[in-house]
């Protein structure tokens, strides 16, 4: 199927929604039909998209029915994830690409990573890191001799919630590593920072510790007294990269060739050094990439990362709700609890 011919509908216009509507458009896709609960979403899309109202549909399920889009966006708040995923998957939709996180417990994850096997559905998680140049990039040099392996992904970040945007350092961590995080410690905030997508949420702000089973360590720095900025520090056995996520610049140290296998405590050697843009974090240039690689086959973020994602998210919470106690991902960990995630 040509990406021109593909009839997709979107579940959920709230501001990520929108953009999920520029994506398809990028990506070459018919948009067939739209659907949110909220009266002032569906305004703002008809006047930001410039979209007919004739694709304007009052129920979710309906619209799938009377379309019978190839693809379908869920892009609603996590709590309606797994049930349109589901519904989707068995109104004979092919793609479903759905916003993380995937889901508010594991038992969701399971169902919807079921339901879309038995019915031949690819199923896509917008976790967008290998698409994205500041990772892409960053992978091959932390690969490389001259920076030697990455050792730890040390992310200081303004207040953007644990499972609103931390669930993505997780993937990025997990698509750099090549490695799924084994455990996992968490420290809140003595109080909830209200959710901007309303009280009924509750995303926590505070630090996070990941580690995998070789040892690389992740680092979470989300307190909720931060109000701007997101940067990281790869630190490899030879040098180490600051990436300024919002500005696009890199700074790149490492060991000159000669002293490369001296000990580590060694750590003052002569090194060589660069400084470089990089492009700035985007959504709808990675989210268009997702989808062909999608559609064609190719390495995408699927059912597995999505529920990976959220795995570390139950791991942390348990460990912030128990004051930092290491939580192991293969040890049992709820699969039926439910989280209030936005």
């Amino acid at each position: 199927m040509s990406e021109i011919s593909m009839n997709v509908c979107i579940i959920g216009v709230g501001r990520m929604g929108r953009r999920h509507i520029t994506a398809a458009s990028a990506a070459g896709f018919h948009l067939a039909g739209v659907f949110d609960q909220s009266r002032d979403a569906i305004a703002a899309t008809i006047v930001e998209c410039a979209i007919d109202k004739s694709i304007v549909f009052d129920d979710a399920e309906e619209m799938l029915r009377a379309v019978r889009p190839d693809a379908v966006v869920v892009s609603t708040t996590a709590p309606s994830h797994c049930r349109y995923v589901c519904a989707a998957a068995a109104a004979g939709v092919r793609y479903i690409l759905c916003e993380k996180p995937m889901a508010c417990s594991l038992e969701e994850c399971d169902h919807m990573i079921a339901t879309c096997d038995a019915a031949g559905v690819k199923l896509a998680v917008n976790h967008q890191m290998r698409f994205m140049e500041q990772y892409t990039n960053i992978k091959n040099l932390t690969n490389s001799p001259e920076f030697g392996g990455l050792r730890s992904m040390v992310v200081t970040a303004s207040n953007f919630g644990l499972s609103m945007n931390a669930s993505h350092y997780f993937e990025a961590f997990r698509y750099l590593t090549a490695e799924p995080l084994a455990e996992i410690s968490a420290w809140f905030d003595p109080t909830n920072v209200p959710n901007p997508r309303g009280a009924q949420y509750v995303d926590r702000s505070g630090q996070v510790r990941g580690v995998t089973a070789s040892g690389i360590r992740l680092l979470i720095e989300l307190g909720g007294d931060l109000g701007h900025g997101i940067e990281v520090v790869y630190a490899c056995r030879n040098g180490q990269i600051l990436v300024d996520e919002l500005a696009g610049f890199v700074r790149g140290i490492h060991r000159q060739a000669e002293y490369r296998d001296l000990p580590t405590t060694r750590y003052g050697m002569p090194a060589d050094e660069f400084q470089r843009k990089i492009a700035q974090a985007d959504v709808t240039g990675p989210t268009v990439a997702l989808w062909r690689a999608l559609l064609a086959g190719g390495s995408y973020p699927d059912g597995g990362s999505g529920r990976h994602a959220v795995a570390a998210l139950v791991a942390a919470n348990l460990s912030g709700e128990s004051g930092g106690q290491a939580i192991q991902l293969a040890n049992g960990l709820p699969r039926e609890r439910l989280f209030a995630w936005a």
